[in-house]
């Protein structure tokens, strides 16, 4: 790589970077804010708060990736543009320099992406999980008093009858109305908290499930044992998926090893894949948009800003409407961005060929 090609590499990265270290950190405080009730209603400490606000910012951090180096790399250019440092580039005839600067930073940024979407968030959001059972354990160790009711969250009421010194729980009672369709209501002669293959769990032993929907209806089932996940009743109401907490890896194996690929496999293995395509198809386009030079006024044009912006969320809203009817839905707004790239680099190409063939068809003197 040479000199130009590094002093534009830093260009290009240094925007984006920075953008993305400060939208990172507004993401983290955002996250701080919303799980202060680990502190307010949970009885955690600030270190607590802290570790679960960052772990749950890389599926945030993740969707504004290709945002930030596009912005990065709209500003660098438009910046080479006011002080005429492009019109120098490709006067000397040096433009494979932007083109191999581009590269680097737009497959580094793919890479990230991957990273990020393929094994950081999954990773990180079983962490929390986890993490979050635990604190639900010394919830309800801590709140649960026998003989009295006891609301361990917002609409779930629990009471015990007492707890033996080896752990078991006599008399076990849970009312959950979190739901508005439905109230559910956990009766179990005895209960044990107990790690499952999906993290802490309530053993309900000889028990019964009453079921209330809204509609006035009332049904009851009768069980020998009950496996009830600890943060359902401590936490909102949201039902985990177990694939968006495993990477990509582990499922590539899971799914070879069955033999088959689940549909919800495959949905979330394109849909994390089409994050690298993304970035590269974004950068391709903004380059293509601001990387030749031109002689019109900056005040006329859109802000590169508000351009990125624009593509980055139509972008997603074509993919993600498309991706409700195929899995390669998710890479038709990658390659939407890979065409209009392509053909404004044609465009730009075209009439300085013709005006080379122009001239040497001229007449002879």
């Amino acid at each position: 790589m040479s000199h130009l090609s590094r002093y534009l590499l830093f260009r290009f990265t240094g925007g984006a970077l920075a953008l993305y270290l400060i939208a990172i950190f507004l993401v983290w405080l955002m996250q701080m804010l919303r799980l202060f009730d680990l502190i307010t209603e949970k009885g955690q400490n600030l270190l607590t708060l802290f570790g679960q606000s960052l772990l749950t910012t890389p599926p945030l951090s993740r969707q504004i990736i290709y945002i930030c180096m596009g912005i990065g790399l709209a500003r660098a250019l438009s910046a080479m543009q006011e002080s005429h440092e492009l019109h120098s580039i490709h006067s000397s005839g040096r433009i494979k320099a932007i083109w191999s600067a581009l590269a680097v930073f737009s497959i580094s940024g793919a890479v990230f992406a991957l990273f990020i979407s393929n094994w950081a968030e999954p990773v990180s959001r079983r962490a929390v999980n986890v993490w979050s059972a635990q604190i639900a354990v010394d919830l309800l160790s801590q709140n649960l008093t026998p003989g009295r009711f006891t609301q361990i969250s917002d609409g779930v009421v629990v009471r015990i009858g007492g707890r033996n010194s080896n752990g078991i729980i006599e008399d076990f009672f849970a009312d959950d109305k979190r739901d508005p369709d439905i109230r559910r209501t956990y009766l179990a002669e005895r209960a044990e908290i107990v790690i499952g293959a999906e993290g802490y769990q309530i053993s309900l032993r000889n028990g019964r499930l009453q079921a209330a929907p809204a509609d006035g209806r009332y049904s009851e089932i009768e069980f020998a044992r009950y496996d009830l996940a600890i943060e359902s009743l401590t936490d909102p109401l949201n039902i985990a998926n177990p694939v968006i907490q495993r990477s990509s890896f582990k499922l590539i194996q899971q799914g070879l090893k069955a033999g088959n690929f689940r549909y919800g496999m495959l949905d979330q293995l394109h849909w994390r894949f089409s994050e690298g395509p993304r970035v590269l198809a974004l950068c391709l386009l903004i380059a293509a948009l601001g990387a030749f030079p031109h002689g019109q006024r900056t005040g006329r044009r859109l802000p590169p800003e508000l351009i990125v912006l624009i593509v980055a969320f139509s972008e997603r809203s074509l993919s993600g409407l498309a991706a409700n009817y195929s899995f390669y839905g998710y890479y038709l707004g990658p390659l939407v961005m890979l065409m209009a790239a392509g053909f404004i680099m044609i465009r730009h190409i075209r009439p300085a060929g013709w005006l080379r063939r122009k001239r040497n068809t001229g007449p002879a003197t």
